[in-house]
């Protein structure tokens, strides 16, 4: 009898698990379906189930003779998931009593001396800036302070009606904020607050003399942008869309995150960075701190895109369940949302979210 119960035990054991795989099978078909149909050379995809990672795999080939595979650790310019981390930074001074929200940018910056604007309204892009100001190619070593002083002309304009208007500047100038209360520079601030303790080790910075750069090329259908109208690499905008990543890493980070890791950040600060601060433009969306959220059938739900010329990525978060998923592409074509419904479809119609 014994024998018999543990028999059909693992037989029911083997079946949930051969279940389990043939899902993922079912799934990385139509992903891998999907990048094919859109022309994107490099793709990769994390998914995590209740905390944990439960599905990490790369898709596609990092060169034109497809002999390099991508992986989960294929690093790419993640874009504007940056500002997420820039977001945890200033939350993390927030927390040890170097700044408030509420306090003006110009008691950091004396580019800003003269400006109403708010911490806060930065981080909810709410302050009336815009991006007036671009990118410029790393050699011409444009310091930050240089295009501080550029941004400020354009604050003239500002009219102080916590108005939506999504802007790369307002994460610039909250890593020249970074800078000032800390004493280090951006870039060090979030390796030994927010890298290291997430062990995003293969993760950092673009930097001539370091080993900082995408591995995935920056293409538009299955075509490779040639250098001169690629995204330039700038310092300046580091704190809004430097970061270079891997669903790897970025999955390390996000466990810690969805789980309100102490150390990170408190859990009362990873709340509050949910809650809704400003509408957007984007229907139903609003601005917390740093991330955008909204409701679905009354669960709440924590996004945030990244786009440059040549890439496309997302992080798609369910906070309550701790459920969530990475997107990181090197094709200006990507259908990242096609590709989350697509996931979340899938996940949902098998009872795993």
């Amino acid at each position: 009898m014994y024998k018999l119960t543990l028999f059909i035990i693992l037989l029911m054991s083997t079946n949930v698990l051969a279940k389990k795989v043939s899902m993922y099978d079912n799934l990385t078909s139509s992903l891998e379906d999907t990048r094919v149909q859109n022309s994107i050379p490099a793709m990769s995809v994390a998914i995590i189930t209740s905390g944990k990672v439960t599905y990490i795999k790369g898709f596609g080939f990092l060169d034109k003779a497809q002999k390099i595979a991508t992986d989960p650790n294929t690093l790419y310019r993640i874009a504007s998931i940056t500002k997420l981390f820039t977001a945890q930074a200033i939350m993390h001074l927030v927390e040890k009593n170097k700044i408030s929200l509420n306090d003006r940018i110009g008691l950091y910056l004396p580019s800003f001396s003269d400006s109403e604007i708010t911490i806060k309204q930065l981080l909810t892009h709410s302050s009336g800036l815009e991006d007036v100001i671009k990118p410029v190619n790393f050699e011409r070593k444009r310091t930050i302070s240089a295009y501080l002083d550029l941004v400020s002309e354009n604050v003239l304009s500002y009219t102080g009606n916590n108005d939506f208007l999504y802007s790369d500047a307002n994460y610039n100038i909250l890593g020249a904020i970074i800078s000032s209360v800390s004493g280090m520079n951006y870039e060090a601030y979030v390796y030994t607050n927010i890298l290291i303790p997430s062990e995003m080790n293969d993760s950092g910075f673009y930097n001539v003399n370091n080993s900082y750069f995408s591995k995935a090329k920056p293409t538009y259908k299955g075509k490779l942008i040639d250098k001169g109208n690629q995204r330039p690499y700038d310092l300046s905008f580091n704190p809004s869309e430097g970061l270079l990543s891997s669903v790897y890493d970025l999955s390390l980070w996000l466990e810690l995150t969805l789980a309100r890791d102490p150390s990170l950040l408190k859990a009362q600060t990873y709340k509050d960075m949910l809650a809704p601060q400003v509408k957007t433009v984007w229907g139903q969306i609003d601005m917390g701190l740093g991330w955008q959220v909204y409701k679905e059938s009354n669960v709440q739900i924590a996004r945030h895109p990244g786009s440059i010329r040549g890439y496309k990525s997302l992080v798609l978060t369910y906070p309550d369940s701790k459920n969530a998923l990475i997107i990181l592409t090197n094709s200006s074509n990507t259908p990242r949302w096609e590709i989350a419904k697509l996931i979340t479809k899938h996940l949902k119609s098998h009872n795993v979210w």
